[in-house]
């Protein structure tokens, strides 16, 4: 069923516009209500996971995203190489929508051609519509149940209203649970009283004068000498990482920033994405420390340059091309969901009889602060996350789709990265739909181990993988 529209002329009236939320609109602004059966918010990789999924189920469904584009940290942070899972045998365990973007785009890719394809594929689901540049100004609650969401549009200052059965949150920070009234963790506990710890942010920056092809055969000799690990070294397609060492000594211009081995991300042009410099102690939840975050970054890159320039093979004569226009944050919220997944859970490689998605990328933690370091081995095991992770406390309508799902500080180090957020993504979209259809909620199949198999149907007849051999 397609959304139903209903156009509401807004007059005069006081009671109405303190009603639709904020100052009142000009006389002549139109208010569209949207009657759907699955409201996606937030357009990252595994919110678009998610719309796809739930109108695949044939479920009315609204994208909405806040940004200009969609596709998250692709398009604002340039994060542009997937970080996979996969078996020992190399074959995917992220199979699904994930899947299906991971054969057009490959490993590595431009921002843009990303956006393109998110674009081309959201256009022509039948059933769903998007609507981007759109900010949320009011959430409206009916006891437990999220009953309609108040939108403007920057572009055009278009207000409009979406009445949903169910919500998927796609947000990378929880935002709408947060609004909602579910309980979250934020990071991890430090060592003071009240204090929070959360993954270093990255600035990825773009570099010109590289050749690409001598600096894989750079990366290749070095494997192929035996000495150097392969998943510290290593080229896939567009992707390339390595050189450790020449990093292991780099002294940052401040205090706080500091420098990983590169992940290499070749583009279209022949420039390169590099993901390397980190930041602690960033607040992804507060916009000042954001800010200075960006600022302090910025500043670090002529110094990061010069590095590069004298201590790592082919890069004499690179030179700084820009930098994203935003920072790729890893870590805010964590909302508490009806199972949170642990680090117990990954290395033992559990299988739940709710299970929804598969994975194994590595425990990779990245420093909360400066001189701190991993404790876990980057290896790869197979683990699965249970549908419980992704279905909040104290919300009845409402499913996750983005890192901020149901984990512990440590096992989202391995969870957050986007093929597995994008698997959860496909879930949240098959149950809401499902759920719409059925009009049941999210807590009731978490109850029904009948539910519970027929979003796992669903899932494997939309071509996700959860268990077996791929």
């Amino acid at each position: 069923m397609r959304a139903r529209i209903v156009v509401v002329n807004l007059l005069l009236g006081a009671a109405l516009v303190t009603a639709i939320a904020g100052a009142p609109p000009p006389a002549t602004a139109i208010q569209s209500v949207y009657d759907v059966d699955v409201a996606v918010i937030g357009g990252a990789p595994a919110g678009i996971a998610a719309a796809l999924a739930a109108a695949r189920m044939g479920a009315s469904v609204l994208l909405i995203e806040s940004g200009a584009q969609l596709g998250g940290v692709i398009a604002s942070a340039w994060l542009t190489t997937f970080d996979m899972n996969l078996n020992s045998r190399g074959e995917h365990l992220t199979q699904g929508t994930f899947l299906e973007f991971f054969d057009r785009l490959g490993i590595s890719f431009d921002p843009a051609d990303a956006t393109r394809e998110f674009g081309r594929a959201v256009v022509h689901e039948s059933g769903l519509r998007t609507i981007v540049d759109a900010s949320l100004l009011r959430l409206r609650m009916d006891g437990r149940r999220i009953a309609a969401a108040d939108f403007r549009e920057t572009r055009w200052g278009r207000r409009f209203v979406v009445r949903p059965r169910l919500v998927v949150d796609a947000t990378e920070d929880g935002d709408i649970a947060a609004l909602a009234g579910a309980p979250y963790l934020i990071g991890r506990d430090g060592y003071r009283a009240g204090e929070r710890w959360m993954q270093s942010a990255t600035l990825i920056f773009r570099v010109e004068g590289v050749l690409w092809r001598r600096l894989a055969d750079e990366i290749i000799y070095a494997v192929k000498q035996g000495g150097s690990d392969p998943r510290i070294w290593g080229v896939r397609g567009k992707a390339a990482w390595g050189f450790p060492w020449e990093m292991a000594h780099y002294r940052p211009a401040h205090p706080l920033n500091l420098a990983y081995p590169l992940n290499l991300a070749l583009q279209r042009d022949g420039s390169i994405l590099i993901n390397s410099l980190n930041l602690t102690e960033v607040d992804g939840l507060n916009p000042a420390s954001v800010q200075a975050g960006m600022a302090r970054a910025v500043a670090e890159l002529p110094r990061l340059m010069a590095h590069l320039r004298a201590e790592v093979p082919w890069f004499e004569r690179a030179r700084l091309a820009g930098h994203a226009p935003a920072l790729y944050i890893r870590e805010t919220r964590h909302v508490t969901g009806h199972y949170t997944l642990t680090v117990d859970d990954i290395v033992s490689g559990r299988i739940f009889d709710d299970r929804v998605a598969v994975a194994s990328y590595p425990i990779d933690i990245h420093p909360y602060y400066v001189g701190w370091t991993n404790p876990h081995p980057p290896t790869m095991r197979a683990y699965t996350i249970p549908f419980r992770a992704i279905v909040p406390q104290n919300v009845e309508n409402l499913l996750l789709a983005s890192r901020a799902f149901s984990a512990t500080s440590e096992a989202h180090g391995s969870a957050r990265v986007i093929p597995t957020v994008m698997a959860l993504g496909q879930a949240a979209g098959v149950a809401a739909a499902l759920c719409a259809q059925l009009g049941c909620t999210p807590l009731q199949v978490v109850g029904d181990p009948v539910l519970m198999r027929e979003v796992q149907r669903a899932l494997i007849m939309q071509g996700a993988f959860l268990g077996g051999r791929p």
